[in-house]
């Protein structure tokens, strides 16, 4: 079996729910968040940009993708058949930014 990493969600602050194993990001620039989450291994994407990528720009919210479900073939051994078994996926986190 494939072994996934499982997080529990637990709210940071306010408006901000993410995975416990995330760091938040909030107030970062846009390469330090990603740099963060990637050295993390922290899946993230963003979902949001507003202004001129020619500016800096700062996270202002980060949040919680939510899991997606996979379904995996597991091998009984004792009943000598292939069992289906379901695995959250955790999506990771997507970071709203604004350029300015």
């Amino acid at each position: 079996m494939c072994s996934r990493r499982r997080l529990l969600l637990s709210p940071l602050a306010a408006g901000i729910a993410t995975a416990q194993n995330a760091p938040n990001t909030v107030g970062m620039t846009q390469e330090q968040a990603t740099t963060t989450l990637t050295d993390s291994n922290v899946p993230w994407r963003i979902i949001s940009r507003a202004g001129s990528t020619l500016q800096e720009c700062t996270v202002t919210e980060q949040r919680d993708l939510g899991y997606y479900t996979e379904t995996e073939q597991e091998w009984d051994s004792d009943k000598q058949e292939w069992k289906s078994v379901e695995v959250d996926v955790w999506r990771g986190v997507g970071l709203i930014i604004l350029c300015n």
